[in-house]
């Protein structure tokens, strides 16, 4: 009796927290679905900025999507994938579309990525568009049960990105601000753990990684070539045994 009593208990915790995932990814994803009934507009392209910004916010806004889609795009060639975006002016829009308190840029898989208005800039914007991209060039499933580890999927958006903030400038033998120790984490749990520990450190180090195995390996077109054979079913851990 005791035992079904605790099973029942587990059960009931397990709906509870898949209530509260789905409950979270509800509202970006009717705000991706139907944009105007979050207070968003068509400004083309796919993308869908805050009523009522000023000219020169909304040629900001496009000014960095454009840097941004350049950046992604010289690194992945031709996008497969690009989600649609919505731009927010202010922290009350951004809240209203389903975006998390302190994030500059929040993405619902390679469907919609959502800009709060201090994640304005190509950097924010490129790397939420390389995850993106990375996600949907593995397949959803797989890269949701983890074909891919954590820590390649962020390192790798920090090169797209060309992050100052966790790479030094090119023109020497790697761009590594900080080197990566040997256990990089593999899930978001372990990266959240990671970070709670390390702090924002471990995107340089991932970065840092990334960048490292790219030099060895032939750039970007080694990247994209990984992520094909992932796709098509081959291991990760085999194809970089170093991890």
């Amino acid at each position: 009796m005791k035992g079904i009593f605790h099973a029942i208990i587990w059960l009931l915790s397990l709906a509870l927290i898949t209530a509260g995932i789905v409950t979270l990814m509800l509202r970006p994803a009717a705000a991706a679905v139907c944009p105007q009934c979050f207070g968003l507009q068509d400004a083309g392209e796919g993308i869908y900025l805050q009523s009522g910004m000023d000219e020169v916010h909304r040629a900001r806004a496009h000014a960095a999507v454009d840097a941004a889609l350049a950046r992604v795009a010289g690194f992945y060639g031709p996008l497969r994938h690009r989600p649609r975006m919505l731009v927010c002016g202010d922290d009350a829009c951004y809240h209203h579309i389903g975006g998390a308190a302190n994030s500059a840029v929040g993405s619902l898989g390679d469907f919609s990525l959502y800009v709060s208005s201090q994640g304005v800039n190509p950097v924010y914007i490129a790397a939420g568009l390389s995850r993106a991209e990375l996600a949907g060039r593995v397949g959803f499933w797989k890269f949701n049960l983890g074909a891919v580890p954590i820590w390649f999927d962020e390192g790798v958006a920090v090169v797209v990105a060309d992050d100052p903030a966790y790479l030094l400038p090119p023109g020497r033998g790697d761009r590594c601000k900080a080197g990566p120790f040997p256990d990089m984490p593999a899930t978001p749990t372990e990266w959240q753990e990671e970070i709670q520990q390390e702090g924002d450190v471990l995107y340089a180090q991932s970065a840092c990684k990334v960048d490292m195995w790219m030099v060895e390996h032939g750039g970007p077109k080694a990247v994209t070539g990984l992520l094909d054979e992932v796709a098509q079913g081959q291991d990760f851990a085999k194809l970089i045994p170093s991890q």
